[in-house]
């Protein structure tokens, strides 16, 4: 088994984790993408929430809730 020094803080490591994203080995403290700040990671964030294009009022044909609620009275 070989050691591998952590990409984030540098430390020697006997059992490395490798990041899902960035595929870089990290120590066990930093071994989440939150914790070693992934660039990969906030790139996929990025790209996925600007695909969806969330309507939150149901679009331009559809009244929103509240318009919709307030209708019936």
């Amino acid at each position: 088994m070989e050691s591998e020094k952590c990409a984030y803080c540098g430390d020697l490591t006997v059992l490395p984790f490798h990041c899902n994203y960035c595929k870089d080995p990290f120590c066990a403290e930093h071994r989440l993408p939150e914790e070693h700040r992934c660039v990969k990671l906030s790139l996929i964030r990025a790209t996925k929430f600007s695909e969806k294009k969330i309507i939150r009022d149901g679009g331009p044909n559809k009244p929103n809730i509240l318009k919709r609620f307030f209708r019936r009275f």
